[in-house]
């Protein structure tokens, strides 16, 4: 028997990892048997038509959100927009959900907030507790892609284990995708990049540390003249105290800024970084990293929370907190060529073993889990 599988993906590229995260698991679908697969979202966006799925129109603006979770609130049920499937899995919260009566699954990455609430204001906080608080007490399985974010679930709202599947998501395997020397070299020259460069991809927001990063970068380049850093990604709210930084400490020509890159432009990019820096204070899981080890390029990250886990003994780990010990962790590598061919051998092969394939089986195991 087919059974109807609806697939809310209403993320945007804008939305960064999360809109990773959801080609990712649409890639994993495609190796599933026995479901009739619809995607809820733009059916305008290349990337979904490339998937060959059926694609219903579905989009959840803020506004449709608030009259959703107000509605829900006052025992108020709104129209199932998702009548036609058997079962549903959302790799983006959607307050839609609570107004259907299919089982779902759905993807909570982080509770970030509990952590640092010092970055969100306080509407933001309560606002985040309200979705996950509802959608939880609704959702037959809520998935996770590290332990400590299970545990955080656990924790913060009482989910028994039972309740929650354990799923990393490997990036989109186009990261594999070999490309010319002459195309790698033509992006170099048009974007131009330097001859050595780290590599930190990653939107400007406070909890992900470019700050710091600038800092010890600073004590690198003493060290290592040559070396330049490159940073990709929209800016937030904290672009202008970075480019401040940059400018206080005279490193305008040694960071090159570059914004939003395509997807093409930055698997180039990452194939021709001497190393990714990962400073972030805080992921549950870094997508970037997974891409780093595709395509072997080195990388030294945080050594917190879920980061630990994903890297293994396959990158360097450092304090996000130490500009020293980030310092250090970045001359190890660009300082010991054969540090860095081994840390980028070992990335390839944590990568090999992490395929759509078996993504697609864990997740076979979870719809079972919602029927």
């Amino acid at each position: 028997m087919t059974i109807k599988l609806g697939v809310i993906a209403h993320a945007t590229p804008d939305n960064g990892g999360s809109y990773q995260y959801t080609l990712s698991m649409l890639q994993a679908l495609q190796h599933t048997t026995g479901y009739e697969i619809t995607v809820y979202g733009n059916p305008k966006n290349p990337d979904f038509a490339d998937l060959d799925f059926p694609i219903c129109p579905f989009s959840e603006s803020r506004a449709r959100q608030v009259m959703a979770l107000t509605a829900h609130r006052m025992r108020v049920r709104l129209p199932d927009p998702f009548l036609a499937q058997d079962i549903l899995l959302a790799p983006v919260h959607s307050l839609a959900l609570l107004h259907t009566s299919k089982p779902f699954a759905y993807t909570l990455h982080d509770l970030q907030e509990n952590h640092y609430p010092e970055h969100f204001a306080w509407w933001t906080r309560a606002w985040r507790y309200q979705i996950h608080s509802q959608l939880l007490k609704r959702a037959r399985r809520v998935v996770c892609e590290s332990r400590y974010v299970r545990t955080d679930i656990m924790r913060f709202f009482d989910i028994p284990e039972e309740r929650t599947a354990l799923i990393a998501a490997p990036p989109m395997r186009q990261f594999f995708a070999d490309e010319s020397d002459d195309l790698v070299q033509a992006t170099r020259v048009r974007l131009k990049l330097p001859e050595r460069f780290l590599l930190y991809p990653a939107q400007f927001w406070p909890h992900k540390n470019h700050l710091r990063l600038i800092e010890a970068f600073r004590d690198v380049v003493a060290e290592v003249p040559d070396l330049k850093l490159v940073l990709t990604g929209k800016k937030r709210q904290g672009y202008d105290a970075v480019m401040a930084a940059i400018n206080k400490f005279s490193l305008s020509d040694k960071v090159c800024e570059l914004g939003y890159v395509e997807r093409e432009d930055l698997r180039a990019i990452y194939r021709l970084a001497t190393a990714l820096v990962m400073p972030s204070l805080f992921e549950s899981v870094s997508i970037p990293i997974y891409e780093a080890f595709q395509v072997g390029t080195p990388v030294a990250a945080s050594g917190i929370l879920a980061i630990t886990e994903q890297v293994g003994d396959a990158g360097l780990l450092f304090d996000p907190k130490s500009v020293p010990s980030m310092k250090e962790a970045i001359l190890k590598i660009v300082q010991d060529p054969e540090t860095a061919r081994l840390l980028g051998k070992r990335g390839r092969e944590r990568m090999l073993a992490i395929t759509p394939a078996q993504y697609g089986a864990q997740l076979e195991n979870l719809l079972r889990a919602l029927l």
